[in-house]
């Protein structure tokens, strides 16, 4: 592989096995997750969400676009959040937020609170969790996970009636066009057909940036297909053949957030450094031997507890686009990283 991480490249199906819709017959497919969100917010009309700390705050940014009041929660990938959860006071019109970060969490019941509960397992899409879920809703993000223009999607385990899903914009078509133009030419450049990464790099880019003033839209038809004929079962299998390879790491400068058990299937390989110096000389390292690791997030100073471990933390792709050979030379380069810090 000429370079790992970032955003997708175009890949086929791996074999034969379950497609998303296997999993969910009865679903709304939105052009990215935080549609599924407002979509929630806008049907229900409730008044205050609890979100959790450790979040994507772009995501927070377009929640606050509904009108409804956001309180924070004490929650982050090193905690049990169950305990916090207990002790907060719910009134009429709230609605509870939970995350299972990089997919490492067991299943948690949502039977025993008295307001309704959006579950996010964008991180663990068919994970025992997510799959087993009481909650009233359940959302993901589809393009950070699988190779795919855009897509996000919601769903409810209790059977609750979905939202109205709007007409199809021409502008979210182009931009899903486009976006599948980027992944084509980055499968063309890791190939060796193009030399240029300024041909794809600054497609995605400009596409990203469209999403987050995109009006709630379902997902493409285009999108649609790719999905139905994608071994989703064989994309996340392969991720955890591939991060157990890379959880062989063994070193006193890092913590692997690891899953709690063989039902969680891990979003990433996550690293939590003892200080943020050295993972950013790792990170450093890591780019400048075309490894892309991802920050997962930029949170607010004031939010003290997940800044902290937001600041120690890279997440390194080792998803179903990478193959075994790939993985045991990324484990050595991480490796290398490590030692030098």
């Amino acid at each position: 592989m000429k370079e790992f991480g970032s955003d997708f490249h175009y890949v086929e199906s791996i074999g034969e096995g379950k497609s998303l819709f296997d999993f969910f017959p009865i679903a709304n497919l939105y052009a990215n997750g935080r549609h599924a969100i407002q979509a929630l917010i806008y049907q229900n009309k409730w008044k205050r969400i609890w979100m959790p700390e450790y979040f994507c705050y772009d995501i927070i940014d377009s929640i606050k676009k509904t009108g409804i009041h956001i309180t924070f929660y004490k929650d982050n990938p090193l905690s049990s959040e169950v305990e916090e959860i207990s002790r907060l006071q719910f009134e009429d019109g709230d609605v509870l937020f939970r995350m299972n970060y990089f997919g490492i969490r067991e299943f948690r019941s949502s039977r025993d609170l008295k307001i309704p509960v959006i579950e996010d397992h964008s991180h663990d899409l068919i994970g025992d969790w997510a799959l087993n879920s009481n909650a009233d809703w359940c959302i993901a993000s589809l393009r950070k996970t699988l190779p795919i223009a855009e897509g996000g999607i919601l769903w409810s385990p209790k059977r609750h009636t979905l939202p109205k899903l709007p007409n199809q914009s021409e502008f979210n078509v182009q931009l899903s066009e486009r976006r599948w133009k980027a992944m084509q030419l980055k499968k063309d450049y890791l190939s060796g057909k193009i030399t240029d990464k300024g041909l794809f790099r600054p497609i995605f880019i400009e596409t990203e940036s469209q999403f987050e003033n995109l009006y709630i839209s379902p997902i493409t038809e285009d999108c649609i297909s790719f999905l139905e004929n994608f071994n989703i079962e064989g994309w996340l299998h392969q991720k955890q053949l591939n991060w157990n390879i890379l959880s062989e790491i063994q070193s006193d400068k890092i913590y692997i957030l690891e899953r709690d058990s063989i039902k969680c299937n891990c979003f990433s390989f996550s690293i939590l450094f003892f200080d943020d110096f050295n993972r950013d000389v790792a990170r450093q390292i890591l780019i400048g031997n075309n490894i892309f690791p991802v920050i997962l997030w930029d949170i607010p100073n004031d939010k003290i507890d997940s800044k902290d471990i937001s600041d120690k933390i890279l997440s390194i792709a080792c998803d179903g686009r990478y193959t075994i050979d790939d993985m045991q030379y990324l484990k050595k380069e991480i490796v290398s990283a490590i030692d030098y810090v």
